[in-house]
């Protein structure tokens, strides 16, 4: 992510942490934007908008003018937690679950970080929408973690599995919905030049991140 940024910011880019969308309005040029820059407003202008919010995204859709609510879908906040296992690994790759019909996530599966730390996650639990995510793990998960990995790691030793970390993704895709995959708008969604909306970029999201980032500039492309 370093790497990125350092590559963005030497092609112009500017990195603007703790900032929050006020607002933008369409015009002949492009957009005028508010922003709150850690309690000071700022006005700037933009030949393209591009809102990639996450979490936030459909709020930040509904303060453009003149895109409808009709263009604008419902999001769902989801959480998912992660247990590490101690010692030296079991396994050399990752490890998945057999899918389950309509199941809101890939299941709580083995995975490895870059220095071969074994964790298992993330399960699922819809959660209300507010402000500032809870990212705190219940102890209490572990049993219903023992009883999915168990599935596939008979030998798993519980004293070794503990809590380690949670997220929450924005998912298009309801409790007990079927799949819904990403969605990218551009103007003949919502009818405003140089306006891309992305909603539902959840996990697989940053693995994809790049692709998508084509994707949306082959979309401006189209409108020039």
């Amino acid at each position: 992510m370093q790497s990125l940024l350092a590559e963005a910011e030497s092609n112009g880019a500017m990195f603007a942490a703790n900032t929050q969308f006020i607002g933008a309005e369409p015009t002949d040029k492009g957009f005028n934007l508010s922003l709150d820059i850690e309690g000071e407003v700022m006005s700037l202008q933009s030949r393209y908008l591009i809102n990639s919010a996450g979490l936030y995204s459909t709020d930040v859709a509904q303060n453009i003018d003149g895109v409808g609510r009709a263009s604008i879908p419902e999001l769902h906040w989801c959480k998912g937690h992660y247990f590490s296992y101690g010692g030296k690994s079991p396994f050399s790759r990752l490890v998945y679950p057999v899918p389950e019909t309509n199941i809101t996530g890939l299941g709580i599966h083995a995975t490895l970080d870059m220095g071969r730390q074994l964790k298992f996650g993330p399960d699922t639990q819809y959660i209300s929408r507010s402000t500032t995510p809870d990212y705190s793990i219940d102890s209490n998960l572990k049993p219903r973690f023992l009883e999915a990995i168990r599935r596939y790691f008979p030998d798993i030793d519980a004293n070794k599995l503990r809590p380690s970390y949670s997220g929450v993704r924005p998912k298009l895709q309801g409790p007990n919905a079927g799949f819904a995959d990403f969605r990218i708008d551009g103007c003949k969604a919502h009818g405003i030049q140089g306006l891309i909306n992305l909603f539902g970029i959840e996990s697989p999201g940053l693995t994809a991140s790049l692709a998508i980032a084509k994707y949306v500039e082959a979309l401006l492309a189209e409108e020039k």
